[in-house]
């Protein structure tokens, strides 16, 4: 019985991994300064994004990518320019 209990225990932690893996965040640093996702009057746009964080490592479209360190944030921007969703994903 207990071998099932640890078993179980490993999938827990590796879903967990998994999850801690690929977050979604509300906001991300460049330097001192943080930008905001959300999509409403409070988020960052894109000029203040290029502005704060630079000239991203690839743009496909309203999705911009940044490599900080060993993670890689995926940004998202909505068609009016607004900061939707950032996605950190370690590599």
């Amino acid at each position: 019985m207990s071998r099932h209990y640890i078993l179980i225990g490993v999938a827990l932690i590796m879903c967990l991994g998994s999850v801690l893996a690929h977050a979604s965040d509300r906001s991300m640093r460049c330097g001192r300064h943080l930008i905001y996702a959300g999509g409403n009057s409070d988020s960052s746009g894109m000029y203040e994004v290029l502005k704060t964080c630079g000239e991203p490592e690839a743009k496909y479209g309203n999705t911009w990518i940044y490599i900080q360190g060993n993670v890689r944030r995926v940004l998202t921007f909505q068609a009016d320019g607004r900061l939707y969703l950032i996605e950190s994903v370690r590599n």
